[in-house]
């Protein structure tokens, strides 16, 4: 079927689909949207028809009935080698479309595809194309047509949403649903939160082991211009290329957005800092499946501490670190830990259907707000939900117990890590280490540097005062060996690698001035 036109007033488009279906319900949405269609089913058809005119874009089907949707393309490219891809299909594998992404193609959908996310990348890639064709020489400076500048009278065309107001200094900047607060402390970080919402610049957020980046992560998603998009969590133990594409897979095609959260890029390894590279560097890769896609980078642990040791790569570290947010420890949270400890148990209920809500006592909540937690939100989460395992009502002596288990179960040297325990405790070693309360002496520093130094001890009593933790100095670390890529580092782990840059740069600014 074709319906060519002789109009030059609006864009014109080609729909290659062999199934009768979708090929009526793409060409109806186009029509709606003001856009000339013609539609065939057979590519040599197609291709017969590009040579008498010109269109501005292509609709293609992978499965087509003498050629695949790759080969038409090609061949449709050396008639018409300025018209924009579209591809609609059924069974393109995330390998097939990054090769397709990488040839140019300006969206890949599966089917079905949803329409007002089809339209609005369709008008966006004729917005763009429509702008560069008016910008050659020669090329009229009229104003694009309707269709071509998105302003469709299509049923699926929506208005665009206002911009949110901005939040008043005295409050949260937003309304926090998976890490709550209202503390100063909590207020202030929100704030910055806020003004990074919708970047597309890599966000790297550091902080202790253990902090809440992937609670942190869902929250800032939800009021970005991310928030259509799945959020996909990868750890640092399955952060490898494999992994990658099964994760991306199932949530990239068809979505509008997507946001990509890694954690534990503290411990990664020089393989996985490649593959980390890598990802950045085919970012776009991912923009014909989500215009808006995200990294979210989370980092146990100070990067610039790892690249003086040379654990991290530097360029790698300039190129994540730009966009930067430092996620405060629990202990200077500890007006808002009641409020977390809540809603842990809360969602914990809901994922076992726990027939009755947990409680904590008032002198629990108390309890909870005095720790230190040196493991930060991953440690709450443990004993927290230790602690349920005891019945619907927690207490002061149920938690001290399941802190009192905790400490003994994930503060053991790396050779001695029991199986059961979670992988991440034989990655990442906090840097704030803290000592047991009742240790007075210097410790003699492990064979085996200690993975999560947190408070050893024997369990305590249970009392119902708060026990409090005291961080102790530990013996500095030996100064790492200067090599030909670290000749520039003085020879001292102490010496912090962001006064370093702050020096040079201070250095520059003088130069200038002089």
């Amino acid at each position: 079927m074709s319906e060519p036109t002789q109009s030059s007033s609006r864009a014109h488009v080609l729909i290659v689909e062999d199934s009768s279906v979708f090929r009526e319900m793409q060409g109806l949405l186009l029509r709606q949207a003001g856009y000339a269609v013609s539609a065939h089913e057979h590519p040599e058809a197609a291709l017969a028809a590009a040579k008498e005119r010109t269109y501005d874009l292509v609709i293609i089907d992978y499965e087509l009935p003498g050629m695949n949707g790759q080969q038409f393309m090609h061949a449709l490219r050396a008639i018409l080698p300025n018209i924009a891809v579209v591809f609609v299909s059924g069974s393109l594998t995330l390998e097939l479309a990054i090769a397709l992404s990488r040839q140019g193609v300006a969206g890949i959908f599966n089917k079905p595809a949803n329409p007002k996310t089809l339209l609005e990348k369709i008008n966006e890639t004729l917005s763009r194309t429509g702008a560069q064709e008016a910008a050659k020489p020669g090329r009229s400076n009229a104003p694009l047509p309707a269709a071509r500048r998105g302003n469709s009278n299509s049923p699926f065309a929506t208005a665009t949403a206002a911009a949110p107001a901005e939040p008043t200094a005295d409050k949260p900047a937003y309304a926090p649903q998976h890490f709550l607060g209202r503390s100063d402390r909590f207020r202030d970080f929100s704030h910055r939160l806020w003004k990074v919402r919708d970047f597309r610049a890599v966000l790297l957020l550091q902080g202790e082991a253990g902090s809440p980046f992937a609670p942190l992560a869902h929250d800032l998603t939800e009021i970005s211009i991310f928030r259509d998009g799945p959020i996909m969590l990868c750890d640092a133990a399955s952060f490898d290329a494999r992994h990658l594409i099964e994760v991306l897979a199932p949530s990239l095609l068809s979505q509008d957005a997507g946001t990509l959260v890694v954690t534990g890029v503290e411990s990664f390894t020089a393989e996985q800092q490649k593959i980390l590279e890598n990802v950045m560097a085919g970012r776009d890769v991912f923009q014909p499946f989500a215009r808006h896609f995200r990294i979210v980078l989370a980092a146990g642990a100070n990067l610039s501490d790892a690249v003086d040791a040379g654990r991290f790569g530097e360029n790698l570290f300039y190129k994540i670190s730009a966009l930067s947010l430092t996620v405060p420890p629990l202990r200077e949270l500890r007006g808002d830990l009641a409020l977390n400890a809540q809603l842990i148990v809360d969602e914990h209920g809901a994922a076992t259907n726990t027939k009755a809500p947990f409680a904590l006592t008032p002198a629990a909540a108390e309890w909870i707000e005095a720790q230190n937690w040196p493991g930060n939100y991953d440690q709450l989460s443990r004993v927290l939900i230790g602690a349920a395992g005891a019945g619907l009502k927690i207490d002061v002596p149920v938690l001290a117990a399941s802190l009192a288990q905790d400490d003994e179960k994930f503060a053991q040297p790396l050779d001695e890590t029991p199986p059961d325990a979670p992988a991440r405790t034989k990655r990442t070693r906090s840097p704030f280490p803290t000592a047991p309360d009742a240790a007075a002496a210097p410790v003699a520093k492990p064979a085996v540097e200690p993975v999560i130094q947190s408070v050893v001890a024997a369990p305590p009593p249970a009392r119902s005062e708060p026990r409090r933790t005291e961080p102790v100095e530990r013996a500095p670390d030996r100064a790492p060996a200067l090599t030909a890529r670290s000749i520039f580092r003085p020879p001292t782990g102490a010496y912090d690698f962001s006064k370093r840059l702050a020096a040079s740069l201070a250095t520059a600014d003088s130069a200038a001035a002089s």
